[in-house]
This record gives structure tokens, sequence and C-alpha cells, in this order.
């Protein structure tokens, strides 16, 4: 065996081995993505109940109370004062993905300069971050951004008490005034081959967005007791940390989505790999036994 030809068998063998790999990794994907996706798609309704719940009761509680907790603070705001956001962003902790993440900062990247003028916010608008996951806390750090906490050992099975600490950092730092506004961006779950960037307002919740969702406004009587408000104050933490679970899990959902694709098509990949350099090496040895051919066809020539 010639040197050209040995080097073809190993690098078929070292293809060989990284399509076992991928595949393994894409039949684990594969497993956790059908459990993520159930999730996710399961916590929806939940979701969507506790907004349809709350804006509901906002909008029959309004001849009683004027709630900080739906308030628009960009109204009657000093614009000498800073005006603070949190953005809560979650990414995946491992690689792997595709361009899961990098779809999700390019895109947060393009909301970010054309926030100001979308939102309408103050000129002094400030940013902080709050990251669930190491790709994001990289991100920010990365660019110069303000970080004020990271969350990054949440797992491929979460619990919702895991939400917790976060979701009281949140919504005790939106009560003591620490920020005006709060977002969450993530990758939402389409389908196992879709994800999208999406970027929602967590706090203060705006009664009127309710109007432009008619699908999530019912009819119903409410008597408040023993006040409105207090109703507000123990729905508050509640509602955040329903948000933030329902958000970890649909982020779990694009994660695994994405890395079995990924894997499936570095599988896919390597077969072709291995095919390729087959016929390679098929036609290196068809090449040198022709050629040994013909030296002995050549040399017997001579001798006659």
């Amino acid at each position: 065996m010639s040197q050209s030809t040995r080097l073809i068998k190993r690098r078929i063998k070292s293809s060989q081995n990284i399509s076992q790999i991928t595949k393994a990794m894409e039949m684990v994907s594969a497993a956790k993505m059908k459990r993520a996706q159930g999730l996710a798609v399961n916590s929806r309704p939940y979701t969507e109940r506790m907004y349809q719940v709350i804006t509901s009761l906002s909008q029959k509680a309004k001849s009683q109370t004027e709630h900080w907790l739906f308030k628009d603070p960009r109204q009657n705001f000093d614009p000498k004062n800073e005006f603070k956001v949190l953005i809560v962003l979650f990414s995946t902790d491992k690689s792997l993905c595709g361009g899961l993440n990098t779809n999700l900062f390019r895109g947060l990247e393009k909301w970010l300069k054309n926030m100001t003028i979308e939102m309408n916010l103050p000129p002094k608008t400030s940013l902080t971050f709050v990251t669930v996951g190491r790709k994001a806390k990289d991100h920010v750090l990365r660019t110069g951004r303000f970080l004020m906490a990271e969350f990054s050992t949440m797992g491929d099975r979460p619990h919702f008490n895991d939400i917790l600490p976060l979701a009281r950092l949140i919504s005790e730092g939106f009560k003591a005034g620490e920020f005006q506004m709060s977002f969450l961006a993530y990758m939402e779950f389409i389908s196992t081959i879709s994800q999208k960037l999406a970027v929602k307002q967590l706090l203060p919740i705006i009664a009127e967005s309710a109007a432009a969702r008619p699908e999530l406004t019912f009819e119903a009587d409410y008597i408040f007791e023993p006040k409105a408000n207090i109703i507000f104050e123990a729905l508050l933490p509640q509602y955040v940390e329903l948000q933030l679970y329902h958000t970890l899990l649909e982020s779990l959902a694009s994660e695994h989505s994405a890395r079995m694709v990924a894997m499936k098509s570095a599988h896919d990949n390597a077969l072709e790999v291995v095919d390729q350099l087959t016929l390679e090496f098929n036609q290196a040895r068809q090449s040198r036994i022709t050629g040994e051919l013909l030296d002995v066809i050549t040399s017997r020539m001579a001798l006659e």
C-alpha cells in the first residue's frame, strides 16, 4: 500500500468515527428535543391564560385604581432622568447547535439599534442585562454592556423552582424602581427546523395590549376583595415566574431542535466525505494495480 492510499484510508477512518459520534449526538438531541418541544407547547395555554386573566383584571379594576404594574413609564417621564431598561437574554450553555446563537445575537443587536425609536423611549435610555445561558453572558461581556446577573446552570430538565431566583430578582427590582421596563429576548420555537427571535415586554404589563389581541379577552364580572391592589401585588410574582419558565422552555426546545438538525447535517456530511474518500481510495488502488501490471507486461516483453 502506497503512502497516498494509507493517508486516504486514515482519513476514511477519521470520517467514519466523526459520523458515528454525530449520529449518537443526533439521537440524544432527538430524545431531548421531543421532551422539550412537548413542554414548551403544553405550557403555552397556561401562559396565555395568565396573561388573559391579569389584563382582564386590570381593565375591570381601572374604575377603582390605577396600579403601577400597568402604568406606561414613558408617559410623563422627565427626559432629564435616566430611563433604565432591563433585558433578560436567554441562550444556550453549549455550542454545536448550528446558527441558533448567531441568529439570536444578530437579531437582538438589530432590535436594540432601533429600540429607542420604535419603542418611543426617552433619549437617556440605559440597558442592563440579565442572562440565562453561557453564550448570552459571553455576548453581553464581549459587547461591553452592563451585566447585572447571570444564570448558567438551568440544565436540560429545569424545574419550576430553578427560575424563582431570577423571577424574584426581576419582580423586586421593578417594584423598587431599579428599572422602568423589562423585556425577554430568546429564540422562540416554531418547528423542528425553524426558530425565530422573540423580544417581548415583560414589565410593566401595558393594558392596551389586550385590545390588540382580542382572542385573549373575555367578558366577566369581578368582585375585588379586599382591594384590587392587593390582588395585583400577589399576581405580579406569579405572572413573572410563569412567563420566565415558559420562555426557558421555549429556548430549550429551540436549542435541542437546532442541535438535532445540526448533528444530522454533520452526520450526513461525514457520510458524503466517506463515500468520496472511498472512491478516491479505489481509484488510487486501481491506478497502482494498473501501473504494476504494466511494469510486469513491459518486463516480459523486454525478455522476449
